[in-house]
Parts: C-alpha cells; structure tokens; sequence
C-alpha cells in the first residue's frame, strides 16, 4: 500500500493548524479557570480516557499484574537493601 504524499502533506498541516490554534488558546485562557474547573476537566478527561481505552484481554491483564508484582517487588529490595546500609529516604 502506497501513501498518497500530498494528501499526508495536507493532512499533517491541517493538523499543525489545529494544533497550534489549540495551543494559543490554551495559553491566553491559562490561569483563567478556578482549581475546581480545572479538576473537574481533568477528571472528565480521564473518564474519557478509560472509555476510549479498549479493554485487556485475560493474558495483558496477567501480565500487566506481573509486571506489578516485579516491581513492587524491586522496590522492597532497594528499600531492605538502603535500611541495610543506613540510608535514609
């Protein structure tokens, strides 16, 4: 399959466009929204972000809960290892 160059050229400027308007507009309305605006978007954009996210199969979910485990796991050996040698936090 072969990509249209002029079509991807347009596309990638469009995006640019829009991006950059988005941009300015984050920058001339920074400070303007109350801490509790500005938690309510963040929250909304999350729950957004789990809805959008698709679900783990039974073996991501496996293996992401043993990646955890590996790294939970590391971080008690540093911790015995740095209370070992007198080290604080």
């Amino acid at each position: 399959m072969t990509i249209d160059r002029e079509l991807y050229r347009r596309a990638d400027q469009a995006y640019r466009r829009a991006y950059d308007a988005e941009s300015e507009a984050r920058t001339r309305c920074a400070g303007s929204l109350s801490s509790r605006d500005a938690w309510r978007q963040y929250a909304d954009l999350v729950e957004f972000c789990w809805r959008l996210a698709p679900q783990q199969s039974p073996h991501q979910r496996r293996e992401h809960l043993a990646a955890w485990d590996r790294y939970y796991a590391a971080v008690q050996r540093l911790e015995t290892w740095r209370e070992g040698h007198g080290l604080k936090p």
